[in-house]
């Protein structure tokens, strides 16, 4: 995928998911939409020849860094009984909050700990039978680059001669309680106590680089030589029930509402008996970070989808990347129009796409979804087959205004005035209009999750061939003619 296009869709798809409510109450469309004057038809026409499939996308980066937009890090374990394993870990930089300082030999270290403030979101069981999950800190042998993107299946090697911590037990359901830290309430956060001599070979060592390498910026080459921290799950082959997620970017101001390392030392020669903090903070002006996500499907129902050889696959799956997506044709575009003449005498009032919910079993839907485009060649104009392309109804690109149409959230819709079915919306009649003047009859989307947190939540949803024609995932067109 085109990386300007990922990385576009990626920040509005962000902006989107902290600007709007989610689930709102809807009524279909009624087929019989009658108008007061008889200058003016309306005709309802539903479109089934809408042919769904499900694939595995993991092309995805887990490294963007846009000012103002929150750096969500998955760390654990998670199996779920369709969708299979997910083990997910941040990788992250940090900074020298006194460029050019070192902590001189002589001071004592009382402790150090890593934080890491909590989201308030977590993927999967969060109940009080959740079980504890286990954790541990490492040193990255490997760099990271600032402006190097990294996805989800990158691998760093990790230090294991000298660990950053011990493994440690989470309790998933209290994340969000505050944590009592040094005298006071802080904000609910991961706090670990790290090994004193381990952290310091490496932060002295830094320091020690970045104050005698006078001729760059101290600050980048502390970052450079302390190539970053890795948390992670400490036994792959344990998987839990949760995925919590943590910030990166700031939530506050003190060494408690930051990711970074906090030492606590005092310096005895110059008379300090109290205790003095020194925090090494991730600063997202320079600092890099990834999530890494492993998925395991193989053995579970999900593999299924994937493998599918159906013309049209009757029920269809998505998580958020990376996970499944699932792919979407609509054909027979051209018979809404009946005449080459049909935009000068016609007016499409809605056209919008529904994909139902069939089965909300497991963990958490979706906040959000949204359709990328993608060419057959000859439609859009210059869009190579197969390539993706920002559908018309996002554009611009600059504005969130196009959501209020483009939509992508969770729905109530209900049927016979009593069943309520989950659906999420499209509203994509730019789209519609662009292909009927193109003359082009049949459209192409990927249906995504957002990428603010990777790789959770799950959908299981009627497909273009579901045996309920009212669940199918299909496109609904309303349009107008004049006599």
């Amino acid at each position: 995928m085109n990386n300007s296009f990922k990385i576009s869709n990626y920040f509005l798809a962000i902006v989107l998911a902290l600007s709007f409510a989610s689930c709102k109450e809807h009524t279909l469309i009624s087929s019989h939409l009658i108008n007061g004057t008889d200058t003016l038809h309306f005709k309802s026409d539903t479109l089934y020849t809408c042919t769904t499939h499900t694939f595995y996308e993991d092309d995805n980066y887990t490294s963007i860094n846009l000012s103002g937009i929150p750096i969500y890090q998955g760390i654990g374990s998670l199996r779920d009984s369709f969708f299979g394993t997910t083990i997910s870990a941040t990788n992250f930089q940090i900074s020298n909050p006194l460029p050019g300082n070192v902590l001189d030999t002589s001071y004592h270290i009382d402790s150090i700990y890593l934080i890491l403030p909590y989201s308030e979101v977590t993927y999967g069981d969060t109940s009080a039978s959740s079980p504890d999950q286990s954790f541990q800190v490492f040193y990255l042998d490997d760099t990271l680059d600032y402006y190097t993107p990294y996805y989800s299946y990158t691998h760093k090697s990790v230090n294991l001669n000298y660990p950053l911590s011990q493994p440690f037990s989470v309790k998933i359901n209290h994340l969000g309680d505050s944590s009592y830290i040094f005298g006071a309430n802080r904000m609910p956060s991961l706090h670990v106590k790290l090994d004193a001599q381990n952290t310091m070979r490496f932060l002295n060592a830094a320091m020690n680089k970045s104050v005698s390498t006078l001729t760059t910026d101290p600050a980048a080459t502390f970052i450079s030589q302390f190539k970053g921290i890795c948390v992670r799950p400490t036994d792959y082959r344990n998987v839990a029930k949760a995925i919590p997620y943590f910030r990166l970017d700031p939530i506050g101001t003190d060494a408690f509402s930051q990711a970074g390392i906090v030492v606590f030392y005092r310096n005895p020669t110059a008379g300090q008996d109290s205790t003095t903090t020194m925090v090494f903070a991730y600063n997202q002006g320079g600092c890099a970070n990834f999530n890494s996500i492993t998925k395991s499907y193989a053995r579970y129902p999900v593999n299924n989808l994937f493998n599918s050889v159906q013309a049209n696959d009757s029920v269809v799956a998505l998580n958020n990347m990376p996970g499944a997506c699932i792919d979407m044709k609509i054909g027979g575009i051209n018979h809404i129009a009946g005449d080459t003449n049909f935009l000068t005498s016609h007016v499409i009032n809605q056209a919008m796409l529904q994909i139902s919910v069939i089965n909300e079993s497991g963990y958490q839907n979706p906040d959000q979804i949204y359709p990328v485009g993608i060419g057959n060649g000859t439609y859009p104009s210059g869009i190579t087959n197969g390539l993706p392309y920002i559908v018309q109804d996002r554009l611009p690109e600059t504005s969130l205004t196009p959501y209020y149409i483009l939509d992508g959230y969770p729905h109530n819709i209900t049927y016979d005035g009593s069943k309520v079915i989950k659906t999420y919306n499209f509203g994509i009649p730019r789209e519609v209009i662009s292909s009927i003047v193109a003359k082009n009859d049949t459209l192409h989307f990927h249906i995504h999750g957002t990428q603010i947190v990777y790789g959770a939540y799950q959908m299981i949803a009627a497909g273009g061939n579901y045996s309920d024609k009212r669940y199918r995932a299909k496109l609904i067109v309303v349009h107008s003619s004049l006599k």
